[in-house]
């Protein structure tokens, strides 16, 4: 087996590397230093981001909540005109056939009326040619009467 001291030659190799590792160490140290910093800074954001996701969430949900409300409101609204709009066309319609029937009667009313007026125009004809035909008489026995009293 071979000694593990070779020698003054040895020693300073040895405490070259040695030296070499240990700034090695050290740059590996500053890095671990910086990835350490860096993996902090990291995580605060990671948790800034999630507590902002967070909030983005709930104001997302509460928003979700309150139009969901809203189109339920709508919904009830929109049912109850819906509702009204049918009662409005049941009247409506009653109204209408009410309306027509007022109409039909009037209309019957109108063509009795005129029936009468058309009964009242030939009975008036009837009176005028009665009238005429007596004054057509009185004028005849007048002239009679006429005369008779000239030739006496």
């Amino acid at each position: 087996m071979r000694s593990p001291y070779r020698g003054p030659s040895s020693m300073t190799s040895f405490s070259r590397e040695l030296e070499c590792v240990q700034e090695k160490a050290e740059l590996l140290q500053e890095k671990l230093a910086k990835l350490e910093e860096k993996h902090a800074r990291q995580t605060d954001e990671l948790e800034s981001f999630k507590g902002s996701k967070t909030h983005l969430e709930d104001m997302f949900m509460s928003k979700w909540q309150a139009l969901e409300k809203e189109k339920e409101q709508t919904d009830i609204e929109l049912e109850k005109y819906r509702k009204l709009l049918e009662e409005e066309r049941t009247s409506a319609t009653r109204v209408q056939g009410q309306l027509e029937s007022e109409v039909k009667l009037l209309q019957h009313q109108l063509e009795n009326q005129k029936q009468q007026i058309s009964n009242q125009n030939s009975v008036m004809y009837e009176l005028q040619h009665v009238i005429s035909s007596i004054q057509q008489r009185q004028n005849e026995e007048f002239n009679k009467k006429s005369k008779v009293c000239s030739i006496q």
